[in-house]
């Protein structure tokens, strides 16, 4: 397949890597010199200072947006009036503003669409899933979900002051940046009822966005899920717990492992990573599957809709921590 990446930033160009490797051709369009530079040297690939070029010079199988979250909506405009399969990466958008429209031409032209969910790709998430679909700890009673990074260590060859996460307008925060979390949440028990969300700025990072945030999601079951962002911890640190009536489970990202716990038993069952895994590993999956969904013409698990609902939850995040309310779900 000829696939164009739009951006080539780390994301960018991890997914050139990997795309190369997978065996597919790959062009790229960056807005600035010094990454298409970096692009150019590293792969040895076409890249473009103009999108609309390299879009409409070139016969492309599908897309890969991997530009600051405030430009996503635009580039998806112009992958969906050119028919192109594409794959976004998160948040879909940072707000709602002309969605509608967007998915009922995406329908219409029967498009592919993905949008970045890479942690339901990965080990520890993927098989909490698993053991949860299986009844392993019975009726899910409570959750916890944990995201933290010190910022400036992400991207250290920038300066963080300068990335998207740092400025409002771009769509930057601990909110949209983190909303892996949030898709996770939605993914594992679906939409909660209401919310209840805190953020602030901790004047730490000398930056503009929120760095840190708490939220509560409830459901009428009586379930609740706390969720912690942050751009502060040092290591990073991501991890989930979910109790249930006969058991709990839990993944960390710095033990490497899954453990299941038998209330009744006691018995503790600890699986770690496959030898040799890495976080690239995912990003693989990930890709091979949307890879596969395009050839097959198959809907995607992550669709645009299931993005979307991402980012709503996201968008009902923001709002409660503006109004200090808890935000309820609207009537299906």
């Amino acid at each position: 397949m000829k696939i164009a990446v739009i951006g080539c930033g780390s994301i960018g160009l991890r997914h050139i890597s990997n795309l190369l490797n997978m065996g597919h051709q790959v062009i790229a369009y960056n807005r600035g010199e010094r990454r298409r530079g970096i692009a150019e040297q590293r792969f040895g690939i076409l890249t473009y200072a103009c999108l609309e070029t390299m879009l409409d010079t070139n016969t492309i199988d599908a897309v890969i947006i991997c530009t600051p979250n405030s430009i996503h909506k635009d580039n998806l405009v112009s992958a969906v009036e050119r028919s192109l399969h594409f794959f976004v990466e998160k948040p879909l958008a940072t707000d709602l503003d002309g969605l509608d429209e967007l998915e009922i031409n995406i329908e219409k032209k029967g498009l592919i669409s993905h949008v970045g969910t890479n942690m339901r790709f990965h080990f520890g998430p993927k098989k909490i899933k698993e053991y949860l679909d299986a009844g392993e700890i019975g009726r899910p009673l409570w959750a916890n979900f944990w995201a933290g990074m010190h910022l400036p260590d992400w991207h250290p060859e920038e300066n963080h002051r300068d990335m998207y996460s740092a400025i409002k307008k771009l769509g930057g925060g601990a909110i949209l940046d983190f909303i892996h979390e949030i898709d996770l949440i939605y993914w594992i028990f679906d939409e909660p009822d209401r919310l209840a969300a805190m953020a602030v700025n901790s004047d730490w990072l000398d930056i503009e966005t929120e760095d840190i945030v708490d939220v509560i999601f409830g459901y009428k079951n009586g379930m609740q899920v706390n969720l912690h962002m942050d751009y502060l911890q040092r290591p990073f640190q991501r991890g989930i717990h979910i109790v249930g009536d006969k058991g709990s489970v839990r993944w960390d990202l710095t033990e490497e492992s899954v453990q299941l716990i038998n209330h009744d038993s006691q018995e503790k069952k600890i699986l770690k990573y496959p030898l040799g895994y890495t976080k690239n590993d995912m990003y693989i999956a990930q890709m091979e599957y949307f890879i596969q969904c395009v050839q097959d013409k198959t809907i995607s698990t992550s669709s645009f809709g299931t993005g979307r609902m991402a980012l709503n939850i996201a968008l009902n995040v923001k709002k409660s921590v503006v109004s200090n309310e808890f935000i309820k779900r609207r009537s299906r």
